[in-house]
């Protein structure tokens, strides 16, 4: 019987986020794919969002919550620094990606390809073009922020880092992607460190693959 219960689909950058910390935790999940769309979820997520997490009798939802729980519930290598700079850092990343980065990136860009609301089915290009330049900024700060380490906030590993590798891997497949990232050299060298970890390579979405 799996340790826990991880509802949500496998394309979300979110639920990805989750099954990535629990395969670093070494936690074995069921994966329960619903979608906000799905009744059985509003038993488990009051705002109908996805993911959710179910641990015995515990039931978890916000992405935050989840893998900060997975971490500290289960043994394992620790995916939150010691440290109180360090750890400052990772949550400052986490509140940054969910707050301006998942947006500009995921909701205003990669979205767009996927589920195309223009003109003729096409892709909303007044969107897509408006949130390219913050993408740019975006990467430009994320890279430099790497420097010469492969991970956002400490010498290992850490949750942000597990909260940005999925969306990474979205845009770089999106048309502007190769562009975009071209010129970042850190992230393209910490992208392939992340690539060649299983967790990554056992949660990798049909759209992403």
């Amino acid at each position: 019987m799996s340790a826990i219960t991880i509802y949500g689909n496998p394309a979300s950058t979110y639920v990805r986020t989750v099954r990535m910390t629990a395969a670093e935790k070494g936690v074995d999940y069921d994966l329960v794919s619903l979608t906000p769309a799905d009744e059985e979820l509003q038993a488990l997520h009051p705002f109908r969002k996805i993911p959710a997490m179910r641990h015995g009798d515990l039931v978890l939802y916000e992405t935050s919550a989840i893998t900060r729980y997975i971490d500290e519930a289960f043994d394992g290598t620790a995916l939150q620094p010691g440290g109180l700079v360090a750890r400052a850092r990772m949550n400052q990343w986490i509140s940054a990606i969910n707050d301006y980065v998942y947006d500009a990136m995921i909701r205003r860009y990669v979205l767009h390809y996927i589920f195309p609301k223009g003109a003729d089915g096409q892709p909303d290009r007044t969107v897509i073009d408006a949130a390219l330049p913050q993408i740019r900024q975006q990467v430009e700060l994320i890279d430099r922020t790497l420097g010469e380490h492969d991970f956002l906030a400490a010498d290992e590993l850490s949750l942000a880092d597990l909260f940005l590798a999925p969306i990474l891997t979205y845009v770089s497949r999106m048309p502007e992607g190769g562009e975009l990232l071209a010129a970042a050299a850190n992230i393209q060298r910490a992208g392939a460190a992340m690539h060649d970890r299983s967790s990554f390579q056992d949660t990798l979405p049909p759209l992403a693959a």
